[in-house]
């Protein structure tokens, strides 16, 4: 009988720095110890919700992660063996850790809405302290307690639209170096793409699965389910230093930072949207390959760069010509001595270009050959046969532009964790109903 049991969300955030741990390897720790209680099971995967990628003091993944569960545990039991873990593994002093407790199956409406602006704005950690109130859920805040805001995030996001999962595994030594067969993660990656992807970037030879940090995460693959995720872990097995894994749903993947509308007359730093105009100036590369122009529409304008590091995608861009009129997304950087405000691209796709003309000198009517300019008001001549005229029309030619009406992304190594895949957005999005059903071997 359900009557029986107590429903619970559980929000975790900023348990890792940039020194160590991860927030998902303490909610898989989390999991393996909860799970061996009697009378308690979760009522999805583990929630990894990716938050606004622009905050300049988040974490690079910038990920929140909640759990769905009911138990017959009371709720302070529940709350304090939660915050023992924290307690547990949030040593950094620079872990500003959150953690919420929220009782029953239904979320807030406005705990929902503060979750969608945690996508794209700066949420506030007073407005998200008030809320823990109003609703009388439960918290815990360690150091600055900044985690407070992730952690009710993630309590938000229910992911009943579109969503991915993750299969993350964790290492059992820190001190040794991880290792994957580069031939497998190639070969794995081919065979279980497009229900995987961003498993390796194959024109820059580069492993994408596979983190470089002091945490303690091995690998992770992302795909469509979590049956695919599972299959593809398999394919890379064995591996070496391997304590477990579990699997993960997800907002990565989905571009879901990008879904609102950026008003150029209102731009705030750190946010993330997208914005439709004009491009007001031809692109201008400037030293270390970074490129910039402008973009304005009836509500202002506003200066777009594109970074070195985003390689080919840095070259479309350059592309642009003025008055081309094109929509674009990405994160605001805040103004410094240098620069105003800055749209740093994340994506572009042109709406309309403008025909590319050139003039040209008429032909030798003996050679055939493109005469030249004798100099100003002295007419052209051939350089073969020195026939010259002193009056002349030049040809309108129209060049065809190297720039399609179509979606650009920067590469996969670019790629950031909410960053939609090109293939996915030709994918319906999934919508789901909760509870979801956990495949066999989820956890190990």
């Amino acid at each position: 009988m359900t009557s029986n049991y107590n429903f619970f969300h559980v929000g975790m955030d900023d348990t890792d720095s940039s020194e160590g741990m991860c927030t998902t390897f303490l909610c898989y720790s989390a999991v393996k110890r909860l799970l061996k209680k009697d009378g308690t099971q979760l009522m999805d995967y583990p929630h990894l919700i990716r938050l606004n990628p622009n905050i300049p003091w988040k974490t690079r993944g910038n990920a929140a992660l909640s759990l769905q569960l009911k138990t017959i545990l009371p709720r302070q039991e529940v709350f304090e063996f939660f915050s023992k873990i924290v307690q547990e593994f949030a040593t950094s002093p620079r872990a500003n850790s959150g953690l919420v407790l929220h009782e029953g199956l239904a979320i807030p409406k406005e705990v929902e809405e503060f979750s969608r602006r945690a996508l794209f704005t700066v949420a506030s950690l007073r407005e998200a302290r008030d809320l823990v109130i109003k609703f009388g859920m439960q918290s815990l805040e360690l150091r600055r307690g900044q985690g407070l805001v992730g952690a009710l995030s993630s309590i938000g996001n229910l992911l009943r639209f579109d969503h991915t999962f993750e299969l993350i595994a964790y290492r059992r030594n820190l001190t040794k170096k991880r290792h994957l067969d580069l031939a497998k993660v190639v070969q794995m990656s081919e065979a279980r793409f497009p229900e995987t992807f961003n498993n390796y970037d194959q024109k820059f030879d580069r492993i994408m699965i596979m983190p470089h940090g002091p945490d303690p995460v091995l690998c992770g693959i992302r795909g469509e389910s979590a049956r695919w995720v599972h299959r593809a872990f398999q394919d890379l097995l064995p591996i070496q230093n391997l304590q477990g894994y579990m699997i993960f749903r997800s907002n990565q993947g989905t571009g879901e930072h990008l879904n609102q509308t950026l008003d150029l007359a209102n731009v705030m730093a750190y946010t993330s949207a997208k914005v439709a105009g004009t491009v007001l100036t031809d692109p201008v590369t400037e030293m270390g390959g970074h490129v910039f122009f402008k973009l304005g529409n009836d509500n202002g304008e506003i200066s777009c760069a594109c970074y070195e590091p985003t390689a080919d995608f840095r070259t479309v861009v350059a592309r642009l010509t003025k008055g081309d009129e094109v929509e674009v997304a990405g994160g605001i950087r805040k103004p410094s001595s240098l620069h105003p405000k800055m749209l740093n691209l994340e994506l572009l796709k042109p709406l309309k270009i403008q025909p590319l003309i050139s003039f040209l000198n008429p032909l030798c009517p003996s050679c055939g050959v493109a005469m030249k300019s004798k100099g100003r008001n002295q007419g052209i001549a051939c350089e073969r046969c020195s026939y010259s005229v002193h009056t002349f029309k030049k040809t309108r030619q129209v060049n065809k532009r190297e720039l399609d009406l179509k979606l650009y992304i920067p590469p996969i190594k670019a790629h950031r964790h909410l960053t939609k895949p090109l293939h996915r957005y030709r994918l319906a999005s999934k919508k789901v109903k909760i509870p979801v059903n956990l495949i066999d071997g989820w956890l190990r």
